[in-house]
C-alpha cells in the first residue's frame, strides 16, 4: 500500500485532522485550560472503587430538565439518577470539575439532534481519583457520543448513528467496559492525545465490548475510518474480550507510536479490513489467543496491509518496551492472507517480530503467510532484524503448493522451513 497522507502524520506522533478528532482533541484541551479555574479538595474516591450496584441513588432526573443546571448546583461527585426517556440536547454539557455518576440504566436515550457537539465534558480528574463514571444508556446523534479524560469509566453503554465517532478516549486509565458503539459514522471508538504534541493515553481498558458496523459512511479505510485507532503513542492498552466486526474497514488498529500493549481473547470477524493491524509503533506488545475469521477481504486485491487478517506495518519491536512485539496462540481462519509483517517505503524497518503458536487457516489457493519489503533493501528479511516464525500450524488446500512469502519469493513447505521459519511447525490439508 502506498503511504498516505494520514501514514505520514502517524510517523511525527500526530493523528489525521478529522471532524471527531478535532472535536475530542477541543474538549481536552478546553480541560487542561481551565483546570487552575476550577480546581479544588480532591475527593477520596479512587479509580478502583466499583461501580454503583443496581439501583441508583441520587439526584433524580427526567426528560426535559436543564441538565447542565442540574450539574452546576450539585456537590462534586454527585449521582445523577435518569428517568427512562429521551434527552434533547442542544448544546455539550459541562461538567467542570465535577466528576459526576451518570446513571441511565433505566433505558435514557440521550440525543444531540445531529448537532455538531458532543455530549458531555470536562477537566481531567486529579491523577488517583475518579473521573466521570457513564452507567448504562444510550449516546447517539452527536459529531462524537461521548469524550472520556483520565481515570474515567464507562459502563454497559450503547454508542449508535453518531456523526463521527461513537466513543473517544483521551485520558489515563480509562476503562470502557461492556459498552456496544456500532453505526457511526467514522469510527466505533477512538484512543489518542489531547491535543496535537500532547502524550497520549497510558493504562487504558477496553473489555467485554461489541464495536461493529462502523464507518458508515464508507470513508477510506486506508487514510482514517473503520472499527477502531489508537494512535499517537498510546502506551500500556489492554483489549480483551471484545466483539469486534463487520466494520468497514480494520477492526482493531494500532497507529502511530504505540507500545505495550496487550490484546487477548478478542472475537474478531467479518471487518472489510485487517482484523488487526499493529502499524507504525513499537515493541513490548502481545497479542494473543484471539479468534480472527475472514476479515481483510477489503477489495479482493493482494495487500499485506489493508487485506490481512493480522498484520503488523513498519513496527520495530526493538524500540519502546521488552520482548518485541509478540504473536501467539492465535486462531485464524479465512481467504485472506491471515497473517503478514511489511515495510513500507520511507518508514522504520518491521524488527523483532516473533510469530509462533498460531494456528493459520488458508482457504484460498491466493492467500500467503509471511512478509513483504516495499523499501528494496531487503533489511526486515535479515537475521538482524529478528524477525521468525515458529512452531505455527498451517491448514491449506495443497500442503504441497507455495503458501508462503519471503524477501520477494513465494515458498514451499520446504522451501520456508530452508530459511530456518517453523522447524517445529506442521502443515495439513484444511477439512
Amino acid at each position: 500500500m502506498a503511504p498516505s497522507p494520514a501514514m505520514e502524520e502517524s510517523l511525527q506522533g500526530f493523528q489525521s485532522v478529522t471532524l471527531a478528532g478535532q472535536f475530542v482533541r477541543l474538549m481536552s484541551a478546553l480541560a487542561l485550560v481551565l483546570f487552575a479555574l476550577f480546581g479544588g479538595t480532591e475527593a477520596t474516591a479512587t479509580p478502583q472503587d466499583p461501580p454503583l450496584g443496581p439501583g441508583c441513588h441520587g439526584v433524580q432526573v427526567a426528560p426535559g430538565d436543564d441538565l447542565q443546571r442540574l450539574i452546576d448546583s450539585h456537590h462534586r461527585r454527585s449521582t445523577f439518577c435518569f428517568a427512562a426517556g429521551l434527552y434533547r440536547l442542544s448544546q455539550t454539557i459541562w461538567t467542570g470539575n465535577k466528576f459526576p455518576i451518570l446513571d441511565l440504566r433505566t433505558g435514557a436515550v440521550l440525543d444531540g439532534q445531529h448537532g455538531n457537539f458532543g455530549s458531555f465534558a470536562g477537566l481531567e480528574a486529579p491523577a488517583h481519583r475518579l473521573g466521570m463514571i457513564v452507567l448504562g444508556g444510550v449516546f447517539q446523534h452527536f459529531v462524537s457520543g461521548l469524550s472520556l479524560n483520565r481515570n474515567a469509566l464507562v459502563k454497559g453503554t450503547e454508542f449508535r448513528e453518531n456523526f463521527g465517532v461513537g466513543l473517544g478516549i483521551s485520558g489515563d486509565n480509562a476503562r470502557v467496559s461492556n459498552v456496544h458503539t456500532h453505526h457511526n459514522g467514522q469510527y466505533g471508538l477512538i484512543v489518542t492525545n489531547p491535543c496535537v504534541g500532547c502524550p497520549a493515553p497510558k493504562g487504558v481498558i477496553i473489555e467485554d465490548s461489541e464495536i461493529a458496523f462502523n464507518n458508515t459512511r464508507h470513508l477510506d479505510p486506508g487514510d482514517d475510518a473503520g472499527g477502531t485507532k489508537f494512535s499517537a503513542g498510546t502506551n500500556g492498552m489492554i483489549v480483551r474480550r471484545n466483539e469486534v466486526h463487520d466494520n468497514y474497514g480494520m477492526g482493531l488498529w494500532w497507529d502511530g507510536s504505540n507500545k505495550n500493549a496487550r490484546v487477548y481473547g478478542n472475537r474478531i470477524y467479518d471487518n472489510r479490513n485487517a482484523g488487526i493491524l499493529y502499524e507504525i509503533s513499537f515493541g513490548g506488545t502481545r497479542i494473543h489467543h484471539n479468534k480472527l475469521i475472514d476479515n481483510g477481504t477489503g477489495d479482493g486485491s493482494a495487500d499485506w496491509t489493508l487485506n490481512v487478517q493480522l498484520g503488523v506495518a513498519s513496527s520495530d519491536g526493538s524500540r519502546g518496551g521488552r520482548g518485541g512485539i509478540e504473536i501467539y496462540a492465535n486462531r485464524i481462519d479465512g481467504v485472506a492472507y491471515p497473517l503478514g509483517i511489511v515495510t513500507h517505503a520511507g518508514r522504520p524497518t518491521t524488527k523483532q517480530v516473533h510469530v509462533h503458536d498460531n494456528l493459520l487457516i488458508l482457504r484460498a489457493a491466493s492467500s500467503q503467510v509471511g512478509g513483504a519489503d516495499q523499501t528494496g533493501t531487503g533489511e526486515m528479511f535479515r537475521p538482524s532484524a529478528g524477525n521468525r516464525f515458529r512452531a505455527n500450524t498451517y491448514r491449506v488446500l495443497d500442503p504441497r503448493a507455495a503458501y508462503w512469502a519471503w524477501n520477494g519469493k513465494r515458498l514451499t513447505w520446504a522451501q520456508w522451513r530452508a530459511l530456518g521459519h517453523d522447524d517445529n511447525g506442521l502443515v495439513e490439508r484444511v477439512k
